[in-house]
């Protein structure tokens, strides 16, 4: 009786172990991959408006094995999720053979994104899947910590429209810069010669030098808000 629940509970253990998406069962000979998403934002957002003078821009995403490090470098595969994706093939360029490479427990896939025309209008997303191949089985939400989630798929939206930087935060809406909005965000661009900053990588003065700088230029050159008024800073 013992011979047949054991058997029972491998059969039980290997339906469980099929992913969410119903790609494939475990099989223990196999080393496996997942992608590690922010299980409260599972999409990468970019515009080219951040990135001037640039048509072509790689995007990358962390890929992780579960099992021993390889000693050779290895292929996977990629797929793209149709029904999830609204970008048109001219607007990005992806191997769906990549390397994982020997010796390591993470990696990255990459696709890259084109600069196409319609961007200007539109924001379209592409969403990428793990299929398993020869070489790997796909390890698909085996778990959480408290701010990731294993999954077989990463997503990426992009366009080239003025948007609100990740840097532009309560600290920076607050302390220096004010509300965010479209005009604000291209003076301030204009301000700091044409270059887009990532404020992140600041200290607080070297903003407030910034924002000081902003403030001036705002006066010197009457740059006005979408209500026609000076634009307006939280500096004195």
């Amino acid at each position: 009786m013992r011979k047949y629940i054991f058997i029972l509970g491998i059969i039980i253990l290997s339906l469980c172990a099929c992913s969410k998406e119903g790609l494939t069962q475990y099989d223990a000979a196999k080393n496996y991959l997942y992608i590690p998403n922010d299980k409260y934002m599972d999409t990468t957002f970019v515009t080219f408006k951040h990135h001037p003078g640039i048509d072509d821009y790689d995007v990358f995403f962390e890929v992780r094995l579960i099992g021993i490090q390889l000693i050779e470098d290895k292929s996977y595969s990629i797929e793209v999720v149709k029904d999830k994706t609204t970008a048109k093939v001219e607007d990005y360029t992806l191997d769906t053979e990549q390397i994982f490479h020997a010796g390591v427990l993470k990696d990255q896939l990459k696709i890259t994104l084109h600069n196409t025309a319609h961007l200007l209008n539109e924001t379209v997303r592409v969403t990428l899947r793990l299929t398993p191949n020869e070489n790997f089985g796909v390890a698909d939400y085996l778990g959480e910590s408290e701010s990731r989630a294993q999954s077989l798929t990463a997503s990426v939206a992009f366009d080239n429209q003025i948007s609100k930087p990740s840097w532009w935060n309560s600290d920076i809406e607050m302390n220096y810069l004010g509300e965010w909005t479209p005009i604000k965000y291209e003076k301030f661009i204009e301000s700091c010669g044409g270059e887009v900053l990532d404020l992140s990588e600041y200290e607080g003065y070297q903003i407030m030098e910034l924002a000081v700088k902003f403030k001036n230029d705002i006066e010197k050159y009457g740059w006005k808000d979408k209500d026609n008024e000076l634009i307006d800073l939280p500096i004195y």
